[in-house]
């Protein structure tokens, strides 16, 4: 069953019950009340005949019984009297067929009660005569006219019952329509999400604020969710190019060395290709893992002393600095942050390679390590051509490369993305700074947090740079 139809069979029953109840509650009343004034109508009226008939002698000798009009008003009456061994002795002339015995009646006499003679629906009342030891006054009058009313409200409540309840369910039906329209149409873009249209939208929707904002929730789902896709559908195309880079080449080398015999100097400058090749197929591969490792799961942090991973990344980009002619300068105060060593070691070496590849020969690379109690920051500057505007922010996307006339392009382009997941991974952030840095060049900024990512910590490492050091690396 729909939302819509539960919520119009709900309303239905909801109104069905209500009104049952106040009809029912009403009809009670009205019928009570009726019935009590009856009962009070006959008692009075039964009394009154009782007094008469102790001082009439009349009935004694004819048997018959006269009820005038009194209290009932125009209505048929029944009346027996009984004397005190049960037997009737008059009646009125209504009776003269046949009177319902005494041990029938069977109730205490002042209380009104039901009965039913001969097919018809009585309302009845036994009193004491008075002066006459053992006799009683049966005083009945029919139900007639209480039953038909009650009948009647019956009709009448059951009608305005079932009117109230299609009005109910009719309202309940607009309202549903107007109310679940646009939940409609949000399910059928969800629909076509799921059937590979990203490009459905909610849309504008009704003025309903809280469909307002879901369908904006649900747009900007979509969007986000399409331009994933479209970043996934990148990075494999990307990454397979890249894969087929070096494996073209080593095939081709190793092809070429198989041709024919050839020296010993051919061969082994076939293998230093291949294996040139091979350096980098392994360095991307590891690269594309560790780009689809951080972040993805839980892991391990510590103390960490930037200072520390700074002199690491240092000394594993020592050889590509000292061959490019690049001198490298530290200062840390020292700054302590929690995450995980070896990631945030491979994001400084990541930023410093990437400072010495496009450091100019003679240029300088300034790694700038500060902290306080809101966090820490990392600014590595570099001497070379600097970042056009329009690319500070695309240059973190995976393969993504300046023109080949402002960037070398030895590395697979992931090590700034690389460098910005780990820095989000660890609730901080990296980007390129709008502020001049060293001659014009580009100025990168780390940002972490001092406590770090949510994760469960292990000790902190011992060994750092000491407070306010700093380093310079030719």
């Amino acid at each position: 069953m729909t939302l819509r139809n539960r919520f119009v069979l709900a309303c239905s029953a909801i109104t069905l019950l209500t009104l049952s109840s106040a009809f029912g509650a009403v009809w009670l009343g009205f019928s009570t009340s009726q019935l009590r004034q009856r009962d009070l109508a006959l008692v009075t009226e039964a009394t009154d005949d009782a007094i008469r008939a102790s001082y009439a002698t009349d009935w004694v000798t004819s048997g018959r019984f006269a009820a005038p009009a009194g209290e009932l008003g125009p209505v048929t009456r029944y009346a027996t009297i009984y004397d005190s061994s049960a037997r009737p002795v008059a009646w009125t002339r209504n009776l003269e067929p046949a009177r319902p015995a005494l041990s029938v009646i069977g109730h205490a006499p002042g209380v009104a009660f039901d009965v039913w003679w001969n097919g018809e629906h009585l309302r009845a009342v036994l009193v004491s005569v008075h002066q006459s030891a053992g006799q009683l006054l049966w005083l009945a009058t029919p139900r007639t006219d209480l039953d038909a009313n009650a009948a009647f409200l019956v009709r009448a409540m059951a009608v305005a019952v079932s009117i109230a309840v299609i009005a109910a369910a009719a309202a309940a039906a607009w309202l549903a329509r107007v109310l679940t329209r646009d939940h409609e149409r949000m399910a059928s873009v969800a629909r076509a999400v799921a059937a590979g249209d990203l490009s459905a939208r909610v849309g504008p929707v009704s003025s309903d604020r809280d469909t307002v904002q879901l369908g904006r929730d649900l747009d900007e789902m979509i969007s986000r969710l399409a331009a994933l896709v479209e970043t996934q559908r990148r990075f494999i195309a990307n990454a397979s190019h890249e894969l087929r880079s070096p494996l073209t080449t080593l095939l081709g080398e190793l092809s070429f060395a198989l041709q024919r015999e050839r020296d010993a100097a051919t061969y082994r400058a076939a293998i230093e290709e291949a294996l040139e090749s091979t350096r980098r197929l392994k360095a991307l591969t590891e690269d594309l893992l560790a780009l689809a490792r951080i972040g993805g799961s839980d892991f391990e942090v510590e103390t960490v002393s930037l200072s520390q991973v700074t002199k690491a990344a240092f000394e594993w980009s020592r050889t590509a600095a000292q061959k490019g002619g690049v001198t490298m300068e530290t200062w840390s105060d020292g700054a302590v942050v929690q995450g995980h060593p070896r990631d945030l070691e491979r994001l400084m070496r990541n930023l410093i390679e990437n400072a010495v590849r496009h450091c100019p020969p003679g240029g300088r690379v300034l790694v700038e390590t500060h902290g306080d109690a809101d966090g820490a920051r990392v600014i590595v500057s570099d001497e070379g051509p600097g970042v056009p505007p329009d690319a500070r922010e695309r240059i973190f996307e995976p393969f993504f490369r300046l023109d080949r006339g402002r960037a070398d392009h030895s590395g697979a382009g992931l090590g700034l993305a690389i460098g910005r997941t780990i820095a989000r991974a660890h609730g901080g952030d990296l980007w390129v700074d709008s502020a001049p840095s060293l001659g014009g060049g580009a100025r990168f900024v780390l940002s972490l947090p001092v406590s770090g990512p949510p994760r469960r910590k292990v000790p902190p490492s011992s060994g750092a740079l000491a407070e306010g050091e700093g380093s310079s690396h030719p």
